[in-house]
């Protein structure tokens, strides 16, 4: 079994993450050379900027998914959005506008790095309100998380799942991004992994050095459960079907 990684921004032409075809196929050889064998793309969707729509994401993935497989990349691809949280998602939903990952009940959530944590814990209430199980995208950035791991706890309580980037366990993003992901992963409240790859340099899909830190750090079930078992059976089964 290979790799999960559920936050990509792999798609081309769709946000800041591959510009063209090209890069998104050497993206995905990359990946596939990383241990990861299913890919979630999750384009952007911000108010102002990035308008994602669900439409839009859905044929992205089929055609990228085929130009994979005429390349002979052996990685599946699912359709998603990492969707900037305000406070009219309700009506986006609503009206079919966004999608969630895999057409699942999970949706990949972001906020501004600086929002405070009462914010985003409303935030979570409204969502799951309306159905939906969110997903905190890269929870390491977000200050007032960063602070204190217990927030962290809370929201998972509620019945949020929690996302950090493969980088970030590795150090590719500091110190403090490394050693905070690390004491989540050691009190095993991370629920899913993503390399939230962007390009070939910066922001490359890597997960093999993650891989090897959980195999080395936790148990053999944890490292397991982070690196595919959770997002096979939560966002990738048979009733949510890829392109």
């Amino acid at each position: 079994m290979g790799f999960v990684d559920i936050h990509s921004h792999i798609l081309p032409e769709m946000d800041d993450g591959a510009q063209d075809l090209r890069q998104a196929l050497q993206m995905l050889e990359k990946a596939s050379g990383e241990g990861i064998s299913h890919m979630i793309a999750t384009p952007h969707y911000k108010q102002g900027k990035y308008r994602a729509n669900s439409r839009t994401v859905l044929e992205r993935t089929k055609l990228l998914q085929e130009a994979a497989r005429k390349q002979g990349i052996p990685i599946r691809l699912y359709p998603g959005t990492e969707i900037l949280y305000h406070g009219e998602l309700e009506e986006k939903f609503d009206r079919g506008e966004l999608c969630t990952l895999n057409h699942s009940e999970y949706a990949l959530i972001e906020f501004m790095p600086l929002e405070e944590f009462h914010y985003i814990r409303n935030a979570a209430d409204q969502l799951l309100g309306m159905g939906y199980r969110p997903v905190l995208a890269h929870v390491e950035r977000y200050r007032c998380l960063l602070k204190d791991a217990d927030k962290v706890r809370e929201i998972k309580g509620m019945g949020c799942r929690i996302q950090v980037n493969a980088g970030s366990v590795t150090g590719q993003f500091g110190r403090p991004a490394r050693r905070f992901v690390r004491k989540l992963i050691q009190a095993e409240l991370v629920d899913y992994l993503g390399t939230d790859a962007h390009d070939l340099n910066k922001r490359a899909p890597l997960m093999n050095g993650c891989a090897e830190y959980l195999y080395q750090k936790c148990s053999r079930g944890y490292a397991d459960a982070l690196l595919f078992e959770n997002a096979m059976s939560e966002l990738l089964t048979d009733s949510s079907p890829n392109p």
